[in-house]
């Protein structure tokens, strides 16, 4: 569950806040919408967009040569929004880059071309923003929604950012080492232009979908940051993103610990990482690790399960209780004994069933 209910000491003009002078005054939002084959939710989030309250809006929608009738989609919004076709796919990242160097507003926002954006939530983070000069960028809590648009969850702020309030770099770093990426969603970020030309665009060649967190990072180190408790978007789940495809039986380690290795190590984070966000960082490697181990069970690689079980530490699951220890050292001890023994396809698809949810693989 993401959220644990309203702060109203960040409310904005609609809850009582002071309001920044008429429409025509307000700093001008850009908000670059990639999207790549995005017809069966496209037009749902584009007007949510164009509803806001906040009325100073330009919208870019990067169109990532799309094959099916979002080109049609975008065409029928007119001057409303602004159309760029790439012509070749570029990737969200790639297309973010492209359509922030288009965007002429103060402040940035790179949202979903599936996801719900409930009515104030731009009034609410310019107001942020306005109200925090000196930060850098904020985002909001969401409600996740599956792809009928029923709510299926909410998004846990952890208590350590929670609150309104601008967040120092070494507080976003210990939330990200104890909690990982649970609240800094990109498709909810609002940033100053100036700081996106400062620190330059998403390394989207090196981190691929996973470079949001990157970014949000190198903004820490210069700028406080701030996130909003309301859950201010609808998150669209289940329809197949690139997140989801990227996490889909995955092998390898996940890019979010090359990221924060890169930060802990070249980029001096360690300086003010605790020994408690430290411990858990490591305790999120081991479970990743028991992940990727299941991921080879399943597609009948029971010598690479084996290999990456290796590396799993029981002393590192059971060093922190950000993850779920008990159950993540019973998998590791139930791993170790099936990768000794011949694939049980059962088993196999018990896993699969359990972590993702989809018909198992056939063994190879």
């Amino acid at each position: 569950m993401w959220g644990q209910g309203r702060d109203n000491r960040d409310m904005g003009p609609a809850h009582g806040g002071t309001k920044h002078g008429s429409t025509a005054e307000r700093p001008l939002v850009s908000i670059v919408v990639p999207v790549w084959n995005g017809e069966r939710h496209l037009r749902e989030s584009l007007d949510s967009i164009l509803g806001q309250t906040y009325a100073n809006l330009e919208v870019i929608a990067v169109d990532d040569a799309s094959t099916d009738s979002t080109s049609a989609i975008l065409a029928s919004y007119g001057d409303r929004v602004r159309v760029v076709r790439q012509p070749v796919t570029r990737g969200i990242y790639g297309n973010a880059n492209d359509g922030i160097a288009l965007a002429r507003g103060e402040f940035v926002g790179v949202f979903h071309a599936d996801d719900v954006y409930l009515s104030e939530m731009i009034e609410r983070e310019v107001y942020w923003l306005l109200a925090h000069p000196d930060a850098g960028a904020v985002f909001t809590s969401a409600a996740f929604i599956d792809t009928s648009g029923r709510e299926v969850g909410r998004k846990n702020i952890p208590p350590e950012v929670r609150g309104g309030r601008a967040l120092d770099y070494p507080t976003v770093l210990n939330a990200l080492l104890s909690y990982k990426n649970a609240f800094l969603g990109c498709p909810t970020a609002l940033v100053r232009a100036e700081v996106y030309r400062r620190v330059g665009v998403y390394r989207d060649s090196e981190f691929k979908n996973t470079s949001d967190l990157e970014m949000w990072l190198r903004i820490a180190r210069n700028h406080p940051l701030g996130v909003l408790q309301e859950e201010l978007i609808r998150y669209r789940r289940g329809q197949g993103s690139s997140s989801e495809r990227y996490h889909r039986l995955r092998t390898d380690q996940e890019r979010f610990f090359t990221i924060m290795d890169i930060e802990l190590g070249a980029n001096g984070g360690r300086a003010v990482a605790t020994p408690e966000g430290l411990a858990a960082f490591e305790a999120h490697r081991a479970q990743d690790t028991l992940a990727r181990a299941v991921s080879h069970y399943i597609l009948g690689e029971r010598h690479e399960a084996e290999s990456v079980l290796r590396r799993a530490r029981l002393r590192t699951l059971a060093a922190s209780p950000r993850i779920r220890r008990g159950r993540m050292l019973a998998l590791a001890l139930g791993l170790n004994v099936l990768v000794r023994l011949p694939r049980i396809p059962a088993v196999a698809q018990m896993f699969e069933r359990r972590w993702h949810r989809r018909p198992a693989v056939p063994a190879r």
